[in-house]
């Protein structure tokens, strides 16, 4: 199932917007709740039991650490300093207790649905054995709602918020059907509100979300989807082709990666717009980052700060950290000692972000592929900072600016390469083949066995034009959709027409393309 589908726009989304629309007030959320359920229950043929356990183990654990707290409150007023104290604390360690539970339970069930044939694989590996696959079925979007039922636990357990008393406005909070493929990682306070609460329609909402819907398609069906043929081509057969192939192998994929996930963030941001409801922004123009820090600012941006709040927080500062910090200082120089408890916190954060993508040893590379470097930028800083100073070069320049942004992209299409790649051998094959001279990509058509004739390339150079001049303008603080917005509704009406026309004609679809599925659904 997938959101660019016409099954989805008119079977589910479609029926769910019009029942949304005529429903009163009150019962919005019941209209979303049901048709998010029947969309989960159809699009997983039935395996919805794993998405109902993590609901009411969310649901009860932040019941009982909001206990916790109304047992506090009511009962501080009547005791003295001296024993309020020794309650708040006595509380606190029954909240944390509840809380690690509910936490450790909703990640269990994801390790064992996802993970647990990793496990096996690799224990059997290591000890040269043959073990028997589990073979459990990993429900859809199970990495996306274990993160939101996290961040709700944890939310009401700093306080954050208080627990929400009926159950269905965490189920739905955790299956709406716009978010549960592919994110973004929402929390309660920024998507659970929206969704219990309803909102009426208005004309700019319904605009706004229709251009966010074209322009999603574009990306995805036009050029992600197009450039899928060349990709898979390339990648399915690691030992076939070297050189300019490889490379241009590479940076399809990092395109594809972007305008798919993006696109598809685009459309159901757009969907949920026509309701009324506004999504977490998921991606801010990563490919203009001047570091590895701000490409994942900008990339992913909800799973960026689910792993900063939740993870790289709660470990530096928790109180084995504080004392490391502590004793760093006094056999440091200031910064080396922030820098020495940063960089163990940092190797949690960067571990579980490789490992969230997938069960395997590549993503785990991939995470801590961008930890090795992160970790040397930071410590290698003040000496690069005086070389920069002892050479002349102003890093506040343009041209600083342009080298960073070049240094940054090359690192992440590196990154995007072990990504993509079948296992670790494959990417390492493709990146030493990489240095060889092959000069059959020139051979322009489906002939040279890379899917794509003079007609896709046009499109794909078109298309990249298109989106790097719109990621400019909005760079440069131009905000396009607004614009289009304040134009006569004559002009807007005939731009919107003539823009969904345009992804008709250019549509990779057909007899020449495949279906291609959401990446980032598989995760």
């Amino acid at each position: 199932m997938t959101y660019t589908s016409f099954e989805f726009f008119v079977i589910y989304f479609g029926a769910a917007f019009l029942l949304y629309t005529i429903a009163p007030i009150k019962y919005k959320k019941y209209v979303l709740l049901l048709g998010s359920a029947f969309f989960y229950f159809v699009a997983t043929r039935g395996h919805i039991f794993a998405l109902i356990g993590s609901a009411l183990i969310t649901w009860i654990s932040a019941l009982l650490i909001q206990k916790q707290n109304d047992e506090f409150s009511s009962r501080k007023k009547d005791l003295e300093k001296a024993e309020r104290k020794a309650l708040k604390a006595k509380v606190n360690k029954r909240k944390g207790l509840i809380c690690a539970a509910g936490v450790l339970l909703n990640l269990s069930i994801l390790l064992v649905l996802k993970y647990s044939d990793f496990f096996v694989s690799s224990f059997g590996a290591l000890c040269r054995i043959d073990v028997p696959e589990l073979k459990f079925v990993q429900p859809l979007g199970i990495s996306f709602y274990t993160l939101q039922a996290v961040s709700y636990i944890v939310d009401v357990n700093r306080g954050k918020y208080k627990a929400v008393k009926n159950p269905l406005d965490i189920f739905l909070y955790l299956s709406f059907m716009l978010t549960i493929v592919e994110g973004p990682v929402a929390r309660f306070d920024e998507l659970g509100t929206q969704l219990v609460s309803g909102k009426r329609l208005n004309f700019k909402d319904m605009q706004m979300g229709y251009q966010l819907i074209v322009w999603g398609l574009f990306k995805k069906i036009v050029i992600a989807d197009r450039a899928a043929e060349f990709v898979n081509n390339v990648f399915d057969n690691p030992n076939k082709y070297s050189g300019f192939i490889v490379i241009a192998g590479i940076l399809f994929y990092t395109l594809q990666l972007y305008c798919e996930f993006s696109g598809v963030m685009d459309v159901v941001t757009g969907l949920a717009r026509l309701m009324g409801i506004n999504l977490p922004q998921n991606f801010s123009r990563p490919f203009f980052a001047k570091s590895i820090n701000e490409f994942w600012q900008r990339w992913h941006i909800t799973l960026g700060a689910f792993l900063r709040d939740y993870v790289f927080y709660s470990i530096s500062l928790s109180k084995p950290f504080m004392k490391l910090t502590k004793k760093a200082r006094k056999r440091f120089n200031p910064y080396y000692a922030n820098l020495i408890p940063t960089a163990f916190a940092l190797f949690f954060v960067w571990f579980s972000n490789g490992f969230w993508h997938g069960a395997g040893w590549k993503y785990i590379a991939y995470g801590l592929y961008y930890y090795v470097l992160m970790m040397l930028a930071l410590f290698l800083e003040p000496h690069f900072a005086k070389l920069c100073a002892a050479l002349k070069i102003n890093r506040k320049s343009k041209p600083y600016a342009l080298f960073q942004i070049l240094r940054t992209f090359i690192i992440v299409n590196i990154g995007m390469l072990i990504f993509r790649a079948d296992n670790l051998k494959a990417a390492f094959v493709m990146l030493a083949s990489m240095v060889k001279l092959d000069f059959s990509v020139l051979k322009v058509g489906t002939g040279n066995g890379l899917g794509l004739d003079l007609k896709d390339y046009g499109i794909l150079i078109f298309g990249t034009g298109i989106i790097f001049l719109v990621s400019l303008l909005r760079e440069k603080k131009i905000d396009i959709r607004e614009k289009i917005y304040s134009l006569p509704f004559a002009v807007k009406f005939i731009g919107y027409l003539l823009a969904a026309l345009l992804i008709v004609i250019l549509g990779a679809y057909g007899d020449n393309y495949g279906i291609v599925d959401l990446i980032y659904a598989n995760f």
